[in-house]
């Protein structure tokens, strides 16, 4: 059988698609890719080895903005462009995961009468799947809150699905690959998959106090490393704390060594060791990071991106006792590093957050969701 997922912008909506086609591709089924012009879709179909190919996509926003004037025209564009894709390839499913470059592909798909499955990871729902829902066969959400966003007959609770991967990890290798010294506590830092300066810069005039007491794995996203020398192409790691000032230009601060620092742009196959080392993880709010941790077990720190759907994720994360979440506008150093310190001291509260979040984690929602696929094929 062959099946087309589509999806793109984000890691967060593509890793899902990954987990679901690791399922596909165990029963012998053949995937294409169908992604934007964005490197991050095609770099993640690149590394799994499915054949890719990308439309123009337009972005329609809830808000006034003068991009809405052609962002219709970029849809019908992507339009046709989805539709010689399908006719070309015919595929017996479409499967997306909530991005703007999969409405085109699923309008599509409905005229040529193949049907689709739109995924639903966050708990509130996106423009996107809101357009694609009248044109889907069956909607798959992450939590039970969100099949009452949906028409009964066609949503269905599967959790979201994860990347076997990351239950790989390996202690003793993430000591190697980070460098990092036993018996001190071990925090990762996310910024999501496009990193958050916000979260970054507040950890640059926290690191001093930090570094006394635990290790960092720090994953600044691309571009928004505070400690990127444009004197180098690759992130390096300073030996002295540097300082961002107000006008955006750093400063370095004499003998204030950062042994127990470690930053990097991005990370992809190291990440998995990463998680498994961690004691605390202080992340975004995006599902499918969060899906992850969730699998893990670990004791979480969730900072959401102000006015976005992650603040609600991240208070249903709360309500369920599974993390402490951290209002970016309101935090400074001292409240950042005393959360952090206080955690990691008290052993009983991780271990409470560390079983609550396994609770949000369905182990089989990757199995579920094929099901799902081949009860609409009738495979």
């Amino acid at each position: 059988m062959k099946i087309a997922i589509t999806g793109g912008g984000t890691g967060g909506s593509i890793t899902p698609l990954i987990a679901i086609y690791q399922e596909l591709k165990k029963q012998g089924d053949f995937c294409i890719f169908i992604g934007g012009r964005s490197t991050i879709e095609k770099d993640f179909a690149d590394e799994n080895d499915i054949p890719f190919f990308s439309i123009i996509s337009g972005k329609l926003r809830r808000y006034f903005d003068w991009n809405n004037i052609l962002s219709p025209l970029f849809l019908v564009i992507g339009f046709f462009q989805a539709l010689y894709r399908l006719i070309k390839e015919r595929p017996n499913i479409v499967i997306a995961a909530g991005s703007f470059v999969s409405v085109p592909v699923v309008w599509a798909s409905w005229f040529l009468r193949i049907p689709s499955l739109v995924h639903q990871l966050d708990l509130k729902k996106g423009l996107a799947n809101a357009l694609m829902t009248p044109f889907a066969k069956t909607i798959t959400v992450t939590f039970p809150a969100s099949l009452k966003d949906f028409p009964r007959k066609k949503a269905v609770l599967t959790g979201n699905p994860i990347r076997k991967d990351v239950f790989s990890g390996d202690t003793h290798q993430a000591r190697q690959t980070f460098n990092l010294k036993e018996g001190l506590p071990t925090v990762l830092i996310l910024g999501g998959g496009t990193g958050a300066l916000a979260i970054n810069k507040i950890l640059n005039h926290s690191l001093e106090s930090l570094v006394s007491f635990c290790q960092i794995i720090h994953i600044a996203g691309k571009g928004k490393n505070i400690f990127q020398n444009e004197k180098f192409k690759e992130t390096y790691r300073p030996q002295t704390l540097n300082t961002v000032l107000s006008n955006g230009q750093t400063t370095l601060s004499e003998n204030k060594e950062l042994e127990h620092y470690h930053v990097y742009e991005f990370l992809s196959d190291e990440l998995k060791h990463a998680f498994k080392i961690a004691d605390l993880v202080v992340s975004r709010a995006g599902i499918s990071t969060l899906t992850e941790l969730a699998a893990l077990g670990k004791p979480l720190i969730i900072i959401p991106l102000p006015n976005s759907h992650q603040e609600k994720n991240a208070s249903y994360f709360e309500r369920e006792g599974a993390a402490l979440v951290l209002d970016q506008n309101l935090l400074n150093p001292e409240l950042f590093t005393n959360f952090i310190y206080d955690l990691l001291k008290n052993k009983d509260k991780r271990q409470e957050l560390s079983a609550n979040v396994k609770k949000l984690f369905y182990p089989d929602a990757a199995e579920k969701i094929a099901a799902e696929i081949y009860k609409i094929t009738k495979k």
